[in-house]
């Protein structure tokens, strides 16, 4: 094992607590103080350069995070606001790279921070607001659309037992006139409500959303450095896009389901769908009880955790797409039955761990130089009922699938 190789596996180590800061320390400088061959150069040595240190690695990081706090609380109208956080976000990818700060977390605390201060602080960006709130109501049939338009504000959408549409806006901005920033309309089987003039700066306007128990043609929902947080709903399309917060589903019901955001983590919870596509950047996946014929997951300097997987309806093939970097992917099917499986992994810097019992190697699970790949499946697979393949790909983490 190179010491590359042996640096991943004590960060690991780390990073899943079998051993704590103070002894992961002490491997790598025993690592770092390995005698490399000496080169004698006309009389004169060349200098190796100073070990790094786990807990210099860890001070850089606290106070990379600092400086871009101290960064980010400067800016006082929106425009600046927003190039703040994409400057941001370039950072924390570039610095997320670092094989050490990959293992400590960075992406994900960078979210998080960033998260947090748009939940708590963002509208003092605004200067002093006006505060207005509209009540919208529409009758409710299946097969119905809802479209819903928020900004630098989040949107919750939950059930309820009524047969109506209610939707609560709320919108802030030191302008006058803040009830004219939305614009309502009810024709042709489309609720939606959305904003005047998408450009206007300086506003936030955030919804709470209560549906009837009726299956929807689409809902389709927007914001920007707002959480959407969706609970208990079917349709046969959904979509919630955002960025800069996360995106929290739980009880979702449809054929297609897309959740995009970035700077921010994405959580899905007893999620059934035909097509399921989930993506972030800088940030973590997760995904517990999902059924589906198709999930496609792509982020990057974020985990991917995936927990217990069933295949949609009467259909017999889960196809099941992860791809990441600088961070791990971990998938436990929570499988009793007698599923055959297809796995294809590949990573860097990383190792591939597949307890899936049966399972037959297409070719030896190989390394070339720093990249590690493995094709395998269960005996099974051929006369499997039901079948589940998966596609795991990521840098700088590990690849692990239980069955």
């Amino acid at each position: 094992m190179s010491v590359s190789e042996e640096k991943m596996m004590i960060l690991k180590m780390l990073q899943e607590g079998r051993i704590n800061s103070e002894e992961a320390a002490k491997l790598l400088e025993a690592l770092e103080s390995k005698k490399e061959p000496h080169h004698e150069n006309k009389g004169f040595s060349i200098p190796k350069p100073p070990p790094r240190n786990y807990y210099d690695e860890v001070a850089k990081v606290r106070e990379r995070i600092n400086e871009w706090r101290r960064d980010l609380s400067k800016n006082y109208n929106q425009s600046d606001f927003d190039k703040m956080v994409d400057e941001i976000s370039a950072k924390a990818e570039k610095f997320g790279k670092n094989v050490a700060t990959a293992a400590f977390g960075i992406a994900d605390k960078v979210a998080d921070f960033v998260g947090s201060f748009i939940d708590t602080g963002a509208f003092k960006i605004f200067g002093n607001c006006v505060t207005e709130e509209e009540q919208f109501e529409a009758a409710a049939t299946e097969g119905m659309n809802i479209e819903l338009q928020a900004t630098n504000g989040q949107i919750t959408v939950k059930k309820h037992q009524e047969d109506k549409i209610l939707i609560t806006a709320k919108i802030r901005t030191p302008q006058e006139n803040a009830k004219g920033a939305l614009a309502f309309s009810n024709e042709n089987g489309t609720v939606a409500v959305k904003l005047a003039r998408p450009d206007t700066y300086n506003l936030s306007v955030s919804y709470d959303v209560l549906l009837p128990a009726v299956k929807f043609n689409q809902i389709a929902l927007e914001t920007k450095n707002g959480k959407i947080y969706v609970e208990d709903v079917a349709s046969e399309e959904f979509v919630s896009v955002t960025k800069n917060a996360a995106i929290d589903l739980t009880g979702i019901t449809s054929s297609r389901i897309a959740a995009e955001t970035k700077n921010a983590k994405v959580i899905a919870n007893y999620i059934i769908g035909r097509d399921v596509n989930i993506g972030t950047r800088n940030a973590s996946v997760e995904i517990k009880n999902l059924k589906a014929v198709k999930l496609a997951t792509v982020t990057a300097n974020g985990k991917i955790l995936l927990d217990n997987v069933q295949n949609y309806d009467s259909e017999n093939v889960a196809e099941l797409c992860l791809k990441t970097s600088n961070a791990d992917i971990k998938v436990n099917m929570n499988d009793s039955e007698d599923k055959g499986y297809k796995i294809k992994a590949q990573t860097t810097f990383g190792d591939i761990n597949l307890l899936i019992p049966n399972l037959l190697y297409r070719n030896a699970m190989r390394a070339d130089r720093m990249s590690k790949q493995a094709e395998a499946e269960t005996e099974n697979y051929a006369s499997a009922v039901q079948k589940v393949n998966v596609s795991a790909e990521t840098t700088n983490g590990y690849i692990e699938v239980i069955k």
